[in-house]
């Protein structure tokens, strides 16, 4: 597809990214690829479409963003190598990454602790999570999972 583009959008903040989102895709017929967090407060909008479109979507988003936050940067690239659309999906979780059937109760503190942090739900938050032992962290993570530690193991 020679007519096709890929827009890119980065923010400051959430409301920015979302804001960048909504816009492109009621302002140009384009498909949204993602949204992410960069880091240090920044996030970005990718989308795609044909390249008239994707421009519009840019354009009319930028200004949006304008309004509501801080624009980082903007960019259309038109035409682009195939390799590069698969680039900006995000990657499948590595399955060694997460403990799958082994026990929490097995797991050290610092594992507990990375595992409560990325876990929505849990009770615990920022330095309560740093200075909870093994017990406080195991009964989080429970309670974040309705006391099904099957489904936390999973996690």
């Amino acid at each position: 597809m020679s007519d096709s583009a890929i827009g890119l959008i980065e923010t400051r903040g959430l409301i920015g990214v979302l804001e960048a989102a909504d816009t492109a895709a009621k302002a140009a017929d384009v498909q949204l690829l993602g949204i992410g967090r960069i880091g240090g407060g920044l996030g970005s909008v990718r989308f795609r479409g044909d390249t008239a479109s994707v421009q519009t979507a840019v354009s009319a988003a930028s200004e949006a963003v304008r309004r509501v936050s801080e624009l980082i940067s903007a960019h259309v690239i038109p035409s682009p190598a195939i390799d590069v659309e698969g680039a900006l999906r995000p990657a499948p979780p590595s399955p060694s990454s997460e403990p799958l059937s082994q026990d929490l109760g097995s797991l050290p503190v610092a594992r507990l602790r990375r595992l409560a942090r990325k876990t929505p739900g849990v009770p615990l938050q920022g330095r309560q999570i740093s200075r909870a032992n093994k017990d406080q962290l195991l009964d989080a993570l429970r309670a974040a999972h309705g006391g099904d530690v099957a489904a936390a193991d999973k996690r």
